[in-house]
């Protein structure tokens, strides 16, 4: 057990925390005649520098025999991840064409097939335990998994480690680099990721809308050029929220049927934490889990938001004993000027009768060079895949699961940003430059992936989410206790893991 003092310091920490067409390499210059000018008038030969996209290694030849991959994949029931991996044909929706056409690419290339295989129950509470005792149990019953709630599987040692499977470079963009860094055990170790390869795994990040139409009633300024100019800080968030915050029926009581600046649930309150680039429980220099709660930064990021949240007189935080559904019919009613959210559910929000802009968490000051945006498999919807230690030949996987993620990055990925996402739910050119500054700025917790101590809705939250009371010093001694206890045990159960 830590010394209270340490408990003290950690009140603060935890308190907040629960909240690319293919590039052309046609570069031949056509020559036209200059009919007007003098004859040393010459015609700009220069193209332009295109990227180049890097491309996975498949050597010539390689041919695995109509051979069928399988994914296993949620219940469509429960989720829409199984769009990500599977389209039967063509049908004019973007992203069904755009994966219809890396399937049939990536099959053609390696003459396989790709099926899906439908798990039962929900991806997160579960399917993680169902298929657990299929692989537990010895049967080759898919070659990889996507969209699952990972972590518990590989904690229970049912997936393959990454780092040493065949074929696979994580080096590649393709795969998810802030993921790696962020989540890999002694730099070495890591049994499910993120990448091109799924698009939702692009929509985890958490992010801010804002209402357009409250803005300009209240002589605001749109935040977008702060955040191009590196200042749109935790401060400027601040004062937006005080000056949105309305007593609309002039009653005194600032409550439910208000105007709101910030009107969020408690799980979204790590606003500050995590758009300053802090975490609860990151990776130190040799790759192991450690709690950054004694830095100084680490406690004035989260002082500064513990000040702000607990004004109840500008901001409006609900649990479940305020209900979520006064949450929900403000932002709707158009009575919220600032509202934490994720990507992946930007698209709930089209029906609104009013606009809106889209913006990273804000940084912790001017000083920090970039854009933190928290992503969580648990509780942001960022889907990943893995491969289940039954699959009897991992160069094969590999080279698939490869293919399938290198060449979506010129396929699946600009489908989705520059078609579906912007177009489709982003209101403004504005917030479509703001969701790729977010989608660069994704950032992981390793106790948030794994729910140390219960920190994702489990005790931790229970005992975050009721912010400061009498009894909190002491909830929180308690669980804590359990987070280092989980810590210890992740440390030895990896250690011990392949």
């Amino acid at each position: 057990m830590k010394s209270f003092k340490l408990i003290k310091g950690l009140i603060f920490i935890l308190f907040i925390c629960l909240f690319f067409a293919a590039c052309s390499e046609n570069n031949v210059q056509q020559e036209q005649d200059i009919t007007i000018g003098s004859e040393d008038e010459k015609p700009d030969t220069e193209s332009p520098e295109v990227p180049v996209i890097e491309r996975p290694n498949i050597p010539d030849g390689t041919d695995y025999g109509g051979y069928e991959f399988r994914v296993l994949v949620p219940d469509v029931g429960f989720t829409r991840i199984v769009d990500e991996i599977y389209a039967e044909e063509e049908n004019g929706d973007t992203m069904n064409d755009a994966v219809y056409k890396r399937n049939r690419l990536i099959e053609d290339m390696l003459n396989i097939k790709i099926t899906t295989v439908s798990g039962t129950g929900h991806w997160l509470t579960s399917m993680p335990s169902k298929t657990k005792k299929v692989i537990q149990a010895g049967e080759d019953a898919w070659d990889i998994i996507d969209g699952v709630y990972q972590p518990p599987l590989a904690y229970e040692g049912c997936l393959v480690n990454l780092y040493g499977v065949p074929n696979m470079d994580l080096t590649k963009p393709w795969w998810d680099q802030r993921m790696i860094e962020n989540l890999s055990h002694k730099k070495s170790k890591l049994y499910y990721i993120i990448g091109d390869i799924g698009y939702y795994g692009l929509t985890g990040n958490f992010c801010l809308i804002f209402n357009k139409q409250l803005f300009e009633a209240n002589g605001l300024e749109y935040p977008y050029e702060k955040v191009k100019q590196g200042k749109w800080t935790f401060d400027e968030f601040a004062k937006l929220a005080k000056a949105g915050t309305r007593d609309l029926n002039g009653d005194g009581i600032m409550d439910e049927n208000d105007q709101w600046g910030f009107w969020t649930h408690s799980a979204s309150t790590t606003l500050s934490l995590y758009g300053s680039g802090e975490r609860i429980v990151g990776i130190d220099q040799n790759g192991l889990p450690s709690a950054n709660n004694l830095s100084e930064r680490h406690i004035q990021a989260v002082m500064a938001s513990t000040v702000l949240f607990d004004d109840n007189s500008v901001f409006i935080v609900m649990n479940q004993k305020k209900g979520y559904d006064s949450l929900e019919k403000a932002l709707s009613d158009g009575r919220m000027l600032l509202y934490v959210t994720t990507l992946a559910s930007i698209p709930n929000y089209r029906s609104f009768e009013f606009d809106f802009g889209v913006l990273p968490l804000p940084k912790f000051d001017e000083n920090q060079k970039e854009y933190y945006c928290h992503a969580s498999s648990y509780s942001s919807g960022a889907s990943s895949v893995s491969i289940p230690v039954t699959n009897v030949n991992l160069e094969r996987t590999g080279m698939i699961l490869e293919a399938m993620s290198g060449y979506s990055t010129d396929i699946i990925v600009p489908a989705f940003i520059d078609i579906s996402l912007k177009s489709k739910f982003a209101r403004d050119e504005e917030s479509a430059e703001m969701i790729e500054i977010i989608l660069k700025s994704k950032s992981f917790d390793l106790g948030m992936e794994y729910g140390w101590g219960r920190i994702a809705w489990g005790d931790l939250y229970w005992v975050y989410s009721d912010f400061i009371n009498e009894t909190f010093v002491s909830s929180l001694e308690k669980v804590w206790n359990k987070t280092e206890i989980d810590t210890e045990k992740f440390i030895t159960t990896f250690d011990e893991m392949n």
